[in-house]
């Protein structure tokens, strides 16, 4: 559980950022969802199997968050600036449209999970052995 939190967490916050600073600049889509892409497999390294759980926890909460960063700097720079509910024209803060990005998140997620598991078996060995009582 930890790590769910761990990974959310950090991902968040990663992604909150890269959304703020990138909505304002002409970024190719190729990298504008390719780094989300491997901050979302991160988290499911991170996480573990809760990997399909974790990555898309993150991007919806880094949605919100990038939101408010972005409208804040456009602010700094322009007064009474609409807030900003859409990233590159593409990634836009609305349930019908974030739905899929958010199932993509969770297929990431779950490949990141299960290469966490398989790269790093001192979880797995952690855990059974707890189970054994050693």
């Amino acid at each position: 559980m930890l790590r769910l939190v761990a990974a959310v967490l950090a991902s968040t916050t990663g992604l909150a950022f890269w959304w703020g600073l990138t909505e304002p600049l002409p970024v190719p889509p190729s990298v504008l969802f390719g780094v989300p892409a491997a901050i979302l497999a991160c988290a499911g390294v991170i996480a573990g199997r809760l990997g399909a759980l974790a990555a898309p926890l993150a991007l919806l909460f880094s949605l919100f968050l990038g939101s408010i960063i972005a409208t804040q700097l456009h602010q700094a720079f322009v007064a009474a600036f609409a807030p900003v509910s859409t990233f590159g024209g593409l990634l836009v803060i609305e349930w019908p449209q974030v739905a899929v990005p958010l199932l993509v998140a969770a297929a990431v997620g779950a490949l990141g999970g299960v290469l966490g598991e398989r790269l790093l078996p001192t979880a797995v060995l952690a855990e059974r052995q707890r189970r054994r009582g050693l």
